[in-house]
């Protein structure tokens, strides 16, 4: 070996503080239970655009909202509306019940899922539609989405022209949150990775999160391995892409236009090469021989 110190031979998983260390691979065709059940979820709601980036800008001219059923009427026959609709909302407080309705563009709205308990005092407003908020990426983003633990092997050493594995840890999270007086639940998936391996190589964005190796393996070829062609000190970055669904209120889930990349911490990796000398095998005979 050559450099001042010389390498560790182990195998370590460097795994980001407080993160779990179950290794967690996006296949949409074997998706953990969180998701089908997402999935399965969306579909039976009449959603078929579950974990779809390229049918989120469908949603943009979906407007969800509430409908107040007794809209325009006035004395004793909006009393006798409000007072059939009569609910308690979630903090306690007198509610009415008020319809959910799906408007798609500019066309007419029409009802959606079941009505839902809406504080009384705003439901005594003149306007027909009371628009629920949109939770977007900037709201996405300011959410403490727990980043994909990342890890090499080996580490914190490795070798020139050898296969140095890298894969990420990452889960499925829910935050409860609240957005214009409205209390929002928001679930965050992962579903993209991309590594810079600090050479000036990187993979990615990619559905594959990596695997780690078997005990005692090395130098074994992966779909997010890497091979280092020079020597030095380098860092390892990955960045974790998270899809979002929101629901406000306890309305359908909706999906947030836009995934949510979030960086992991660096891992740390020398690599050396190494030296050999002295080996009987004749490598014109045997070129696979050791030393060859």
């Amino acid at each position: 070996m050559r450099r001042e110190n010389q390498p560790n031979n182990s195998s370590t998983n460097v795994v980001s503080e407080g993160e779990s260390s179950r290794a967690v691979a996006y296949d949409p065709d074997e998706d953990p239970a969180f998701q089908k059940a997402l999935r399965q979820y969306l579909s039976d709601q009449g959603i078929d655009r579950p974990f779809n980036p390229d049918t989120i800008a469908q949603s943009k001219s979906q407007t969800f909202g509430l409908q107040n059923p007794c809209t325009n009427r006035r004395g004793a026959v909006l009393d006798d509306c409000l007072a059939e609709r009569v609910c308690t909302t979630d903090g306690g407080g007198e509610g009415v019940y008020m319809n959910v309705v799906v408007r798609q563009g500019e066309g007419p709205s029409t009802p959606w899922g079941e009505p839902m308990c809406v504080a009384a005092a705003e439901a005594e407003g003149d306007e027909e539609i009371v628009e629920l908020p949109t939770f977007t990426l900037q709201d996405f983003r300011t959410l403490a989405v727990a980043p994909a633990a990342s890890a090499v092997q080996p580490a914190p050493d490795t070798l020139k022209g050898m296969h140095t594995n890298a894969y990420a840890e990452a889960q499925a999270q829910q935050f409860a949150t609240e957005l214009g007086g409205f209390p929002v639940q928001v679930r965050a998936v992962p579903v993209q990775y991309a590594w810079d391996y600090g050479d000036g190589s990187a993979l990615g964005p990619t559905e594959l999160s990596g695997v780690p190796l078997e005990k005692g393996a090395w130098d074994v070829q992966t779909d997010t391995s890497h091979v280092y062609t020079e020597t030095g000190d380098y860092a390892v970055t990955l960045t974790t892409w998270f899809y979002g669904e929101y629901s406000v209120a306890g309305g359908p889930w909706l999906p947030v236009a836009g995934l949510n990349d979030v960086a992991s911490a660096p891992v740390p990796i020398s690599v050396w090469r190494s030296t050999v000398r002295n080996y009987a095998d004749d490598c014109l005979q045997n070129p696979q021989g050791t030393g060859c």
